[in-house]
């Protein structure tokens, strides 16, 4: 390649990074700006109000409190049907796609991930479910099977 097409080349990737880039966060902030709108929404219906709001999508089922032990079921059928043990951001992804939550706002995301690690720490020491570190310090969750007790 000549030096004038490395040049185009290389201008043209470091163009393509800013773009993926600034796609990422404009994602992001869609994301954010969603979940607003949706609390706002339900803060009007709180008060009352019956009118046609703009833009406004079908309210889907959504989990806002987890009742007594609703929680640590979820956790223990994603656990029990993975094929290999899940991190705490991957339980809490699917645990939003179920709740049709966007899982991109970072936000709303780490609340989840905090919740969702009380409940894990709290199973493991009932015994339901096993943890181990990776290199990076970040836990892998995996459900106790008969098998696995047996083991212990």
């Amino acid at each position: 390649m000549s030096e004038s097409n490395q040049h185009v080349t290389s201008g043209l990737l470091t163009k393509r990074q800013e773009l993926l880039d600034e796609t990422a966060a404009l994602r992001e902030r869609i994301a954010a700006i969603g979940n607003d709108i949706e609390a706002i929404d339900r803060v009007l219906d709180s008060f009352g109000f019956t009118g046609d709001l703009e833009g406004r999508t079908a309210r889907q089922a959504r989990i806002i409190l987890f009742y007594r032990g609703e929680l640590r079921e979820f956790l223990a059928g994603q656990l029990e049907k993975a094929p290999a043990p899940m991190s705490t951001r991957e339980l809490a992804e699917a645990l939003c796609q179920t709740e049709g939550r966007d899982y991109r706002d970072r936000r709303m995301l780490n609340d989840v991930t905090k919740r969702l690690s009380k409940a894990l720490r709290q199973m493991r020491h009932m015994g339901m479910v096993t943890s181990s570190a990776d290199t990076r310090g970040t836990f892998r969750w995996r459900a106790v099977t008969a098998e696995s007790a047996d083991i212990r």
